[in-house]
C-alpha cells in the first residue's frame, strides 16, 4: 500500500465519525439550524486564517523553489476560494465586521489550531504536512460523498458545491503525491506523520463536535451525539 493509503486506513475511525456526525448529516440533508452553521463558519474562518499562516511558515522552511511555491500557493488559494465562500456566508447572514473582530477561537478549535502550529513549528516539515492534510482531505471526502445532496439551503448546496468540486480533488491529488514523496524520502518520520495525521483527524472530528454543540468557554459540560 502507498503511505497515503495506509494513513487514511488508519483514520477510518475519524472519517466514519464524519460523514454520519448529526452536523454534516444535518447540513447535507438541509436540517442543520442556522445557527449552528453560522457558528461553524464563523469558527471555520478563525481556522482557515491560521491555516493559512501556517503554510506560510511551512514554505519558509521549504528546501526548494518548487515546494515554496507550493505552499505559498495553496495559502493564495484558501484565501480565494474557501474564506470567499465565508465572506459569502458573512454577507448573507448579516454578519458584520464587529461581530467577526470580536469572536474569539471556541475551545476544540483553539486546540486544533495550537496542534496545527505546535507541528509546523517544532516538527520536521513532512510531519507538518501529514497534519496539514487531513482537513481537506476529509472535506473532500465529505464533499464526493455528497454531491447529490440537495438541500433546500442554497448556503448548505454552496458548501457541497466547493468540496465536491473538481478542482478541490486535483489539489488533493496533488497533495497525496506530496505525502507519499516525503514518505519515501524521509522514511525515519513515518510514525510522527503517522500520529499527526491521526491527532489532525481527530481535531476534525472535534470540530463537528463544536459547531453541533455551539461549545464555548463558558459551559464545557460534556455531552453524547444523539
Amino acid at each position: 500500500m502507498r503511505f497515503d493509503e495506509v494513513v487514511r486506513e488508519e483514520a477510518d475511525a475519524y472519517w466514519d465519525d464524519s460523514m454520519v456526525h448529526p452536523f454534516v448529516k444535518g447540513l447535507v440533508q438541509g436540517t442543520l439550524p442556522m445557527e449552528n452553521f453560522k457558528f461553524y463558519m464563523m469558527q471555520d474562518a478563525i481556522y482557515l486564517k491560521h491555516y493559512s499562516k501556517i503554510l506560510a511558515i511551512a514554505a519558509s522552511k521549504s528546501e526548494t523553489n518548487q515546494e515554496m511555491a507550493y505552499y505559498l500557493e495553496s495559502a493564495r488559494s484558501i484565501n480565494e476560494a474557501e474564506l470567499e465562500l465565508h465572506r459569502t456566508v458573512f454577507k448573507e447572514l448579516h454578519i458584520g465586521e464587529q461581530e467577526q473582530a470580536e469572536l474569539i477561537p471556541a475551545p476544540a478549535n483553539n486546540n486544533y489550531i495550537n496542534h496545527m502550529y505546535n507541528a509546523v513549528l517544532n516538527e520536521s516539515l513532512p510531519v507538518a504536512f501529514a497534519a496539514l492534510l487531513p482537513c481537506p482531505w476529509l472535506y473532500q471526502s465529505i464533499g464526493e460523498a455528497y454531491k447529490d445532496e440537495k438541500p433546500t439551503q442554497k448556503l448548505y448546496r454552496d458548501w457541497i458545491e466547493l468540496y465536491s468540486g473538481k478542482e478541490f480533488k486535483d489539489q488533493l491529488d496533488i497533495q497525496k503525491q506530496m505525502l507519499n514523496k516525503y514518505a519515501k524520502e524521509h522514511p525515519a518520520d513515518h510514525q510522527k506523520m503517522k500520529a499527526f495525521f491521526q491527532m489532525s483527524a481527530y481535531y476534525e472530528c472535534k470540530f463537528w463536535d463544536m459547531a453541533w454543540s455551539l461549545e464555548n468557554w463558558k459551559e464545557l459540560s460534556p455531552y453524547e451525539l444523539a
